[in-house]
């Protein structure tokens, strides 16, 4: 793809970003819709009904020798790919200045891929924690009690009554199924009287890692496997530095998914992917270039992506925090 005559495409700067990640973000946007690289920018995606080869006939052969036949016809989706990017502007002064403590060009870049992959974060946290998308009743469930109420709340009882809705479109058995919540509805689970006074006798929860903590948590619930969303992000305005951190996945939503598989293909279903544009990168590119007027080098992150969601594979839990 074509350039602007004085840009140069920086994967030296590329790999010592990689290589020192800003703060203590974890991000999850590419773990619950996995990458997937594409031709087009946009293009209709073949789907095939989840009641394909799973109908209960009588078999037996009919009078004129003829056998049951299907009837299965193709659906389309279409996905969406648009180009994102975020520039950071290094005064040639300042860095000379600072040279000897730290190496301006590079902490920009910091900054543009940090922002980059903060912004990719919240769309795939908008698009899958969508009570717009996941509207219909078969796509939506909403728990009696909060799962911040200790006392009251039964997760176990939510999960089963989220998996009977997705068990009902896709036939999916609970021990292949995903939750997603972020860390404060985490949290709260473990708190449940429901789910404490099961293991009260044997193990202490508190005690545990938080990585047996999921474990014990998604065994407890009956899945294969619970993602906790940690990311973050400075909610105030540009310009003011006091920063306003707020969480990037709410915490009112949960969903309840079979994920895509990490293979490149359409064909394995799943709640989602994000199409790459391939001709653009396979991720994302680091650039710069020179801008007299200002003095200045600018360091621009860019990447040319979207969202697929499908909502037949997930169900969004509504109401978990008051």
């Amino acid at each position: 793809m074509a350039r602007n005559k004085g840009t140069k495409l920086r994967n030296d700067l590329k790999e010592l970003v990689q290589e020192t990640p800003m703060g203590s973000v974890t991000f999850m946007a590419d773990e619950i819709l996995p990458p997937l690289p594409v031709k087009e920018k946009s293009a209709l995606v073949p789907v095939l009904s989840t009641s394909a080869g799973m109908k209960l006939f009588d078999m037996k052969r009919a009078p004129r020798g003829t056998f049951k036949r299907g009837e299965w016809v193709w659906g389309t989706q279409t996905y969406y790919t648009y180009e994102y990017g975020y520039e950071e502007p290094v005064d040639n002064v300042e860095a000379q200045e600072n040279e000897e403590i730290f190496n301006e060009e590079v902490v920009s870049t910091q900054i543009a891929v940090n922002q980059l992959k903060l912004a990719r974060e919240k769309r795939v946290a908008d698009a899958v924690f969508n009570a717009t998308t996941f509207a219909a009743a078969a796509d939506l469930y909403t728990t009696g009690q909060e799962w911040d109420d200790a006392t009251n709340a039964d997760p176990f009882k939510d999960i089963t009554a989220a998996h009977d809705d997705l068990f009902a479109k896709i036939g999916v058995p609970r021990s292949a199924c995903h939750l997603l919540i972020n860390d404060v509805v985490f949290r709260n689970i473990l708190r449940a009287d429901r789910v404490r006074n099961d293991v009260k006798y044997t193990t202490a929860i508190d005690t545990m890692t938080e990585q047996v903590k999921t474990q014990f948590l998604a065994d407890f619930l009956g899945i294969k496997k619970i993602h906790v969303a940690t990311s973050f992000y400075d909610s105030s305005n540009l310009g003011i530095k006091d920063a306003t951190f707020a969480k990037m996945w709410s915490n009112e939503y949960g969903m309840l998914y079979l994920p895509c598989p990490p293979s490149p293909s359409w064909r394995l279903p799943g709640l989602g992917r994000q199409p790459v544009y391939k001709k653009f990168s396979p991720d994302y590119k680091v650039e710069s270039y020179p801008e007299e007027q200002s003095d200045s080098i600018i360091v621009r992150a860019r990447e040319y992506k979207g969202e697929f969601v499908n909502k037949t594979f997930g169900v969004l839990l509504d109401n978990l925090t008051t």
